[in-house]
């Protein structure tokens, strides 16, 4: 944003970079920053298109050319489809890596789809039913890629040349971690014990032997909810901390707490993210690195819902993707909003690189896997409220299942603290495509409409104390390059 003088009294607004948000309250606010910004992407320093939600679509093969062909999931039993996992398996006969995705729906039913096989579909697998979603893992045992499934019902064990079998004597395992060959996991009603097994073997866990053993975390810090591996140690996420797990000795591992919250950590938005752990807690997301933890102070804290108990995360190339609930602080109703029983309402995608991010409002996210096989780098979502008999990946066509997106930037009031007043006369954009302007002041509000590929320029006489713009679009591709505003001051 440049400020230029025209005249005495004149000052001209020219904003020629888009790329700076802050939404934190102050008593005065720079005008270069925007206050809210949704479906639309300003971190190329213009506004334009953003991030979309498309059907889930895969590769015909794994050898170019290929194809990538829509998946079919209409033939299932199930009306809501709940998560997507990634299993591969390599085959050392055939020297080559079978890449599976596993589907789990509300009949119970887990299905099966083979990746690159030139098929769209996917079919229950051995009959394997579940009573609710499975915590999976993956892993090798004896050089051989290897899965866990486990639900409340039973614990599923699938190794490559081997057919999927079910342990029902063991208990229901909550979260689980494979480091230096010993697993590591929390069960339900033991809520801060963490059970480990020297020797891979799930049909252990919760009796101890000279084999399997637990440690128990009783403190002020809560439950354990996620273990993860990072940086040589693991650590333990508990709903108002972080412990790190000794694991020295295999045989007598202890643990130190490394991190006290005020708030509640969302277990499910704790996510490796190369050399740093991202997760959110009511207070906003916060950065661990092994030892510290700090606030992303970019991220829009202020918007953040009371409850994010459906909160999910993943990550992939150098992105954080966070599906919460946002509180706009709006009346408009995006997509998912229309419906009462959404959990979720927007998707936030961070640049680990430089901290930007971009919001994409009216999704309501339920599960989201970080595909990567061969070709394929994908993120894949399910949904909860609005099609959630249907799967999705995240696109950057700004698009919802083909619907235009509804698109919105608003920029902060300008106050001037030696401004009496002022009197905007005149509005410039250069936009390529339809988009609706709102002109908002104090006293009254005008509204313009951009029908010219390029500059548009618009009269008018606001008088006002402090005003502010916004600019929406439902349009293919709008991209909004420079904006000129001009007013009089009175002092």
């Amino acid at each position: 944003m440049k400020k230029v003088k025209v005249k005495s009294s004149t000052e001209r607004i020219v904003i020629d970079n888009f790329g700076q948000i802050s939404i934190d309250d102050k008593r005065v606010f720079p005008y270069e920053y925007c206050s809210q910004i949704y479906n639309f992407n300003n971190n190329n320093k213009v506004i334009e298109k953003g991030l979309g939600i498309g059907k889930l679509k895969l590769p015909s093969s794994n050898s170019l050319p290929f194809e990538e062909i829509e998946i079919d999931t209409s033939a299932l039993t199930a009306n809501s489809l709940s998560k997507v996992m990634h299993f591969k398996q390599y085959f050392l006969n055939e020297d080559s890596t079978v890449h599976r995705l596993l589907l789990y729906a509300d009949d119970k039913k887990l299905y099966l789809h083979q990746m690159f096989e030139n098929s769209n579909n996917f079919n229950w697998l051995y009959e394997l039913s579940f009573e609710c979603e499975p915590v999976v893992l993956a892993y090798k045992k004896n050089g051989l890629d290897s899965i866990l499934i486990s639900a409340e019902d039973k614990l599923v064990v699938w190794t490559t040349n081997s057919l999927p079998y079910e342990l029902t004597n063991v208990p229901i395992i909550t979260s689980m971690c494979i480091y230096d060959d010993v697993l590591y996991c929390t069960i339900k009603g033991e809520s801060h014990k963490i059970w480990y097994t020297a020797d891979l073997n799930p049909e252990t866990i919760g009796v101890e032997s000279s084999t399997t053993k637990y440690v128990s975390l009783s403190d002020e810090r809560g439950a354990c909810r996620k273990i993860i591996a990072f940086k040589e140690n693991l650590y333990v996420f508990r709903d108002y901390g972080i412990s790190r797990i000794s694991t020295y000795t295999k045989d007598t591992p202890t643990y130190n707490q490394v991190y006290l919250s005020d708030s509640k950590i969302y277990a499910n938005t704790v996510v490796v993210c190369g050399d740093v752990v991202i997760f959110m807690t009511r207070d906003g997301l916060y950065k661990f690195n092994g030892t510290t933890v700090s606030k992303i102070q970019s991220i829009p804290t202020k918007l953040i819902a009371d409850i994010n108990d459906y909160a999910v995360a993943t990550n992939m190339q150098d992105k954080y993707y966070l599906a919460l609930k946002l509180d706009f602080k709006d009346n408009n109703q995006i997509l998912c909003e229309q419906q009462a029983d959404y959990k979720n309402n927007a998707l936030i995608v961070i640049d680990l690189q430089n901290y930007n991010f971009e919001i994409l409002r009216g999704v309501d996210i339920k599960n989201m896997l970080a595909l990567k096989a061969d070709s394929v780098e994908k993120i894949v979502v399910t949904f909860n409220s609005k099609d959630k008999d249907k799967l999705g990946e995240i696109t950057n066509d700004g698009k919802y299942f083909e619907q235009e997106l509804y698109k919105f930037y608003s920029s902060n009031y300008l106050v001037e603290q030696d401004m009496v007043g002022c009197t905007i006369k005149k509005f410039v954009i250069d936009a390529s495509a339809k988009v609706n302007i709102k002109l908002i002041s104090d006293q009254t509000s005008v509204n313009f409409t951009t029908y010219t590929d390029g500059i548009n320029e618009f009269q008018t006489i606001i008088p006002c104390k402090k005003f502010k713009f916004e600019i929406s679009s439902n349009q293919n591709n709008p991209t909004i390059r420079h904006i000129e505003l001009e007013y009089v001051k009175r002092k």
